[in-house]
């Protein structure tokens, strides 16, 4: 299930990026 989670990871980075970046970019 390594592509799986891969996957996974990538569309969970996807999501989080933008508000992680924001938050870095704030402070």
């Amino acid at each position: 299930g390594y592509p799986r989670e891969v996957k996974q990871g990538e569309e969970f980075e996807k999501k989080i990026a933008p508000p992680t970046l924001l938050l870095y970019v704030d402070a």
